[in-house]
């Protein structure tokens, strides 16, 4: 019995003391991080909506052509106040993938938080989907390069300088 208060004892103190708690992080939440001053700046879902909304009308390699409405890629970094030459998105399964700031600037890609006026959820895209204007510019953006830009489920944005 010993041993089991113990082990008890020393479980419930690796968790409290532990920086990285489950009930840390909710859903919704955005972060960008700075890769030079290892600054963040975490948007909660409330904070994301008030930011200038944005729209693309476009199909996907999943989707129908869908109305996808979030923020702009541009006005997200503003806000941040970070700057790079290239974004790394992160999933909440871990998936990342690296997008070139020219990207950003010739495509004026956004973060969709929307899908037809509905708020994604984790399991439809959520709660957050980097999106494209394939439809508009399908000549350039119709390649596999660009559909594994096409991340959801986004949970942070690591802003880097190569």
């Amino acid at each position: 019995m010993k041993g089991f208060n113990i082990v008890t004892l020393l479980s419930i103190t690796f968790f409290a003391l532990s920086p990285a708690r489950a009930m840390d992080y909710r859903i919704g939440d955005l972060t960008i991080q700075d890769e030079k001053s290892h600054a963040s700046h975490t948007f909660s879902k409330e904070s994301f909506s008030t930011l200038p909304r944005a729209m693309i009308t476009t199909t996907t390699p999943w989707t129908p052509s869908t109305k996808f409405e979030g923020v702009s890629m541009k006005d997200v970094l503003a806000a941040s106040g970070f700057k790079g030459k290239t974004l790394r998105v992160h999933a909440l399964n871990d998936y990342w993938v690296d997008i070139p700031m020219k990207d950003v600037d010739s495509y004026n890609i956004i973060i969709a938080n929307k899908r037809d006026r509905v708020e994604l959820k984790v399991r439809d895209f959520g709660p957050y989907f980097i999106v494209y204007p394939l439809d508009d510019n399908a000549e350039d953006l119709n390649k596999p390069i660009y559909y594994s830009r096409l991340v959801w489920q986004v949970d942070s944005i690591t802003v880097m300088q190569k």
